[in-house]
Formats: structure tokens, C-alpha cells, sequence
């Protein structure tokens, strides 16, 4: 259960609310018990055996001296006014005390599920802000479907066995003790029998509790895989259909979908056995007492009457539900378990990029770019990605970085914005260290137009602003124009208010790109980074995208993925990379001399 600290921890905001619906179950459980209680005076009055005191006794908050203060005044009732006015004041009492009960009940419950929903919604923010910290190598050794089953499945399992079960560590234990402590009141040889009997059914479902929880855990992380080959699906069925590769993309879904299937079946299975095991207990529990008690009603000189053991039974009834929600709400969160270990893969992963304490803020790039003997691997991976890496990239340069497919371009630029921390060396930015200075000043120096455009489905006002703050609709669209994206903007139906849909899907590819290229604009940055933009691009939207990012490099310091002749020409500094390594540098002229990759490259005019 130590897997639960994590959950637990989101309940400390809402103390006041946990003990506010404890206080209201304590008080519901107190007034439905002593409702079940006047059982035995009314059974009392109706046979004529009710015990008629004729003394009250000082006021103590002790079970004998109320039941004889009661006796007392019902005595006293019955002696004045009659039997009939004693059931109806009986009766009354119920009725009121009942009332009593479902306010506080209500009241309880109204807490309990203001517990429930905040706490859910915590854990998703909290969920969400760990994922957004994470440097990107988690999300290479991740799958995607994995982390959004673990956001969207493992959260609403974890509110549907764990959260929804509040109400038995809110409401059911303060029932079953006061129950218990009455029925021990009225008969202590009983309740023996209570004592013995659910603590054994309790060891039996602890059992198969633990059994589910293993069945759930590979249910969870088979569903994970679910979601990854639907993801893999929908964002490729272009390709699916190109290839008429239906039936083999059909055979994968349908493998993974029939070994989930029979993982949860075996769950429920085990699941729902609590039910009939449940009722087994409860059934022969009651038969135990039936028999043990009508022998002691029938024993001679025996003070248990049988109003009393009727009332006895009226109030072990009312056990039964509580004990059973009990047991079922701690099957439940065995069950939650599985999903609260797959969530805790989150919460407790120890991301490498961290910032230290009192950082280094920045405001502005002054003068250069350092990388001092820096070697990178990925994780656990010890084969470097890039190594022995020096270089400096000075203040207002144009730096073209060229090389093979997998030679580590990206991950050289990754490592300038710090998505990842170098494994040996330093990289220094204006003479300091990049970890000295606080990331999100460190962060806010940088621009990005990539291959990939990257838009959300919002409207193209929002992706351009993309929550950058204090900003104008004059700035948008003085960006807009210098990324030559105004003029198709405004014949949109809504024009900057128009929704793009799902990765801007409804726009065209250069679209997409100039709007990118509108975003960076905006922000003004003093180092832009190009992951060259127009290499998927027709002739007419590559004329009108280069033109935005000329307008875009002016006065700024600027690092290319250079895919294309073009764009690396008139670069200050062409980096050429082999296998993670330096293997060229200098500017076009420089580095054609050389006659080695970049020339070859050059005569290809591919990058």
C-alpha cells in the first residue's frame, strides 16, 4: 500500500472537507443507530414487557446510563398517558431521528464527493505538469499511447476503485464501530461471533485481492499498447490505405485487442466472485446468530428478552451493508492499485534536466555560443550521439548545420535550449554555464520553425500568440504580414479567429508554415533555430516561406538543420557532422577545399 502515499498526499488541501464528512457520517451513524434501537421499547410496549424505572440516574455519556434515563421517561409516558401515546412518541422519535440522519448523510456525502472530483482533477494536473518538465528523452523511451493510458484509463480507474472508496474510510468504519459497540451492549456472547467470523472472510478476499491486482496491472499496461497501435492508425491511414496493408494493420489491433480481453475477463471473474462470497458470509453469519441467539432468549432466568434480540438483529441488518461496502471498497482499491503503480511511473520518474537553486537570470543573448568538449548518449545508452564537441557560434552569425541522416544534427541543437543536459563537458551561453541560468529565462531567448510544423487545434489568433502575454492584435498582425500569412488569414470565413483543426489540418502546408514562422516573429527572439522549413514545400509556398524566414533571420543569431544548397551558401559557419562528430567546419568556400562530405553533398545538392 505504500504506492497509495502519492495518492493520499492530494487530500492534505482538503483536510477541512475530510473531517467536516467525517463529522456528518459519525453523526448519521449515531442517529441511524439509535433509530434501529427503538426497536426494542416498541417491541417492548407492544407485548407488554417494556422495563419501567422509576428513578432517573445523573447524566453520564455512558450506553447503560441513557437506555435507563430513556426507560425512565417512556415509563413515565406509558404511566401517565398510556401505551398507544408511549408508541406514538416511540415513533416520533424515528421519524425525527431518521430525518436527522439523511441530512447528515447528505451533508457527508456532499463533502465526500467534493473530495472525490478535486482530488481526480489534481492528480491530472499534477500528472500534467511532471510530463511537461520531463526532458525529451522521456518521451523517446515512452509510448505515446502508453503516457496518455496512464493521463486518461489509469486516472479513472484510480477514481473508480480508489477515489469513489473515500466513503469507506469516511462513513463505513464509523458505522461498523458504533454498530459493533451496541451490538456488544446488547449482547456480548453474539458479537463474538461477528468478531470471529469477519476477520476470516476479510483474510480470504485480501487473497484474491492481491490476485487481481496483478490481473489489472498487465490489463492496464495491454491497453497502453492498445492505445499505441490505434495512435499508429489513425495518424498513418493514408500510408494503410497506399499499401492496401488493411488486413495486416486489422490482425495487429485484433492480437493485442483479444489478449486484453482475456486479461480483463480474468479480472471480473475475480472481481465479482466478492459478491456471492459476500452474501455466503453474510447468510451464515445470521443463521449463527438466529441459532446461538433464541438459545440464550430460551435459557432460564436469562435477562436477553426477545424484544432485545429482535432489536440485536434489527442492528446487525444495518452492519451487514457497511461491512460489505467495506469489503468491497477495499477489493476496489486493491484493484486501483495497478493503475496507481503504472501513475507513480510518472510521479516519481527523476527527470535529468533540473535547475538549481537562485539561477541566473537572462534577458538577452550578448555575445556567443560555446560547446566545450561536449559528448551526449541517450539514457541508460552509452553509445555516444555526438562527441568531443567544440564549437562557438558567435552573437548575429548564420550557422548551418549539415550531415547524413542520424549523424545528430537535432540533438546537437536540442542541447543549446537545454532539452537535454550534455553527458560530458559544458556548453556556456554569454560565459556562463547553461545550467547556472534559470530555464525558462534560458528558454525565452529561442525561436523555432521546424519541418514538422507543430499547430494545436485553436484558432490561428491563439497559434500565433501560443500564450505569449500582453500582446496585441495590431502586434499579430504586424507579424502576420512580415511571415507573408496576413493575406490568406483575412480570406478565411472567420479569418483570425478561424479554427485550424487537429494539427492545422485544415490548412496547406505552406499555410501551416507561415503561421509557425508568424509565431516566432512574435516572439522576437534574439536566436532563432530553423529546422529548415521549405524542404516539403511546391515551388510557389517555398518562394513565400523563405520570404517570411529572410524577414524572420534579420538581426538574429541563427542555427539551420540545413537540408538544402540554398540556405547553407551564406551561412558564417557550416558545421559538418559524421557519426555524432565534427568532422568539417568553416564557411562554403572553406569547406568545399576540404573535398570531403560537404562537397560530395554539395555536388548532390542534398542536405
Amino acid at each position: 500500500m505504500s504506492g497509495l502515499k502519492n495518492i493520499i498526499q492530494y487530500l492534505i488541501p482538503y483536510k477541512l472537507k475530510a473531517f467536516l464528512s467525517i463529522l456528518f457520517n459519525l453523526l448519521a451513524a449515531i442517529f441511524s443507530v439509535i433509530s434501529f434501537t427503538m426497536i426494542i421499547p416498541f417491541l417492548g410496549i407492544l407485548f407488554s414487557k417494556q422495563q419501567v424505572i422509576e428513578n432517573p440516574i445523573p447524566f453520564r455519556f455512558n450506553a447503560t446510563v441513557i437506555q435507563q434515563n430513556f426507560n425512565y421517561f417512556l415509563g413515565k409516558i406509558i404511566t401517565e398517558k398510556g401505551q398507544i401515546d408511549a408508541l406514538l412518541y416511540i415513533i416520533v422519535i424515528v421519524a425525527v431521528f431518521t430525518l436527522l440522519k439523511n441530512v447528515f448523510f447528505y451533508l457527508g456525502r456532499s463533502y465526500t464527493i467534493h473530495l472525490r472530483t478535486h482530488i481526480v482533477k489534481d492528480i491530472r494536473n499534477t500528472l500534467l505538469n511532471k510530463i511537461l518538465d520531463f526532458d525529451l528523452s522521456y518521451f523517446y523511451t515512452q509510448k505515446r499511447g502508453d503516457i496518455i493510458s496512464k493521463m486518461t484509463l489509469d486516472v479513472k480507474e484510480i477514481e473508480i476503485s480508489i477515489i469513489n472508496s473515500l466513503d469507506v474510510l469516511f462513513k463505513d468504519p464509523i458505522l461498523i464501530t458504533i454498530y459493533l459497540y451496541v451490538l456488544c451492549v446488547m449482547s456480548l456472547k453474539l458479537t463474538l461471533f461477528i468478531i470471529v467470523i469477519f476477520p476470516l472472510s476479510a483474510f480470504i478476499v485480501t487473497r484474491v485481492g492481491k490476485s487481481l491486482k496483478r490481473a489489472s496491472l498487465k490489463g492496464q499496461k495491454q491497453m497502453g499498447s492498445l492505445i499505441s497501435v490505434l495512435n499508429e492508425i489513425l495518424g498513418g491511414i493514408k500510408v494503410i490505405k497506399a499499401y492496401n496493408s488493411e488486413e495486416f494493420v486489422k490482425n495487429r489491433f485484433f492480437k493485442i485487442n483479444q489478449y486484453y480481453t482475456i486479461l480483463l475477463e480474468k479480472a471480473w471473474r475475480k472481481r465479482v466472485f466478492v459478491t456471492p462470497f459476500s452474501d455466503l458470509v453474510t447468510v451464515s453469519t445470521i443463521l449463527i446468530i438466529m441459532w446461538v441467539g433464541v438459545k440464550l432468549v430460551l435459557a432460564p432466568g436469562s435477562t436477553f428478552t426477545s424484544p432485545v434480540f429482535i432489536g440485536y438483529l434489527a442492528v446487525f441488518t444495518q452492519i451487514i451493508s457497511p461491512v460489505r461496502s467495506f469489503s468491497n471498497g477495499y477489493y476496489n482499491i486493491i484493484k486501483g492499485m495497478a493503475s496507481v503503480n503504472r501513475i507513480n511511473t510518472i510521479l516519481n520518474f527523476r527527470y535529468k534536466v533540473e535547475e538549481i537553486e537562485n539561477p541566473v537570470k537572462i534577458a538577452d543573448f550578448k555575445n556567443s555560443i560555446e560547446f566545450k568538449d561536449v559528448s551526449f548518449s541517450y539514457g541508460s545508452d552509452k553509445i555516444n550521439v555526438l562527441s568531443n564537441i567544440n564549437l562557438t557560434i558567435k552573437k548575429g552569425e548564420v550557422i548551418a548545420i549539415v550531415g547524413h541522416s542520424g549523424s545528430g544534427k537535432s540533438t546537437l541543437v536540442d542541447l543549446i535550449p537545454r532539452f537535454y543536459d550534455p553527458s560530458e563537458g559544458k556548453i556556456l551561453l554569454d560565459e556562463i554555464i547553461l545550467k547556472n541560468y534559470n530555464i525558462y529565462d534560458l528558454r525565452n531567448l529561442f525561436g523555432y520553425v521546424n519541418q514538422q510544423t507543430i499547430l494545436f487545434n485553436d484558432t490561428i489568433y491563439n497559434n500565433i500568440v501560443f500564450g505569449q502575454k500582453d500582446i496585441s492584435k495590431e502586434d499579430v498582425e504586424v507579424a502576420s504580414r512580415l511571415a507573408n500569412a496576413h493575406n490568406f488569414i483575412i480570406k478565411q470565413k472567420h479569418g483570425y479567429q478561424t479554427s485550424i483543426g487537429e494539427g492545422g489540418s485544415k490548412l496547406s502546408l505552406g499555410e501551416k508554415q507561415r503561421i509557425s514562422i508568424a509565431r516566432a516573429i512574435l516572439k522576437n527572439p534574439p536566436i532563432l533555430i530553423l529546422d529548415e522549413a521549405t524542404s516539403a514545400l511546391d515551388n510557389e509556398s517555398e518562394l513565400a516561406v523563405r520570404d517570411a524566414i529572410g524577414n524572420l533571420m534579420n538581426n538574429r543569431t541563427t542555427i539551420v538543420i540545413a537540408h538544402r544548397l540554398s540556405t547553407v551558401k551564406n551561412a558564417n559557419q557550416i558545421i559538418v557532422l559524421d557519426k555524432g562528430r565534427i568532422v568539417e567546419k568553416g564557411n562554403h568556400e572553406e569547406v568545399i577545399k576540404l573535398n570531403g562530405i560537404y562537397a560530395r553533398l554539395n555536388d548532390l545538392e542534398i542536405f
